[in-house]
């Protein structure tokens, strides 16, 4: 394993117990809502790129790319519909609310 395969490797340490333990039933520790999907996006992007370096199976990556995309898209859709909702009609330009 060379010095590039573990910088490729080492972001992902983190994700390995709730890879292994997400389809036990009593393994509810995870909370999935409140992981923000700003976040949860590019980190499985970057998965998918990892899964890519070191040649796993296509179907594999594409699962990943695809929900990668997706919760980015998401990410996006909620951010947009936040800031409209704070600069809609009960609310200032600059985001805050009239009392």
């Amino acid at each position: 394993m060379s010095a590039l395969d573990v910088l490729v490797l080492l972001p992902l340490i983190p994700a390995l117990p709730i890879l292994v333990t997400w389809w036990l039933p009593w393994e509810k520790w995870v909370p999935w809502e409140k992981i923000p999907k700003a976040f949860f996006g590019p980190y499985i992007f970057y998965g998918a790129f990892a899964s890519w370096y070191f040649r796993f199976d296509r179907w594999i990556t594409l699962i990943a790319i695809v929900w990668g995309v997706i919760l980015c898209i998401l990410a996006v859709r909620e951010k947009v519909i936040k800031s409209r909702s704070m600069t809609g009609p009960g609310g200032l330009a600059n985001g805050t609310t009239r009392k």
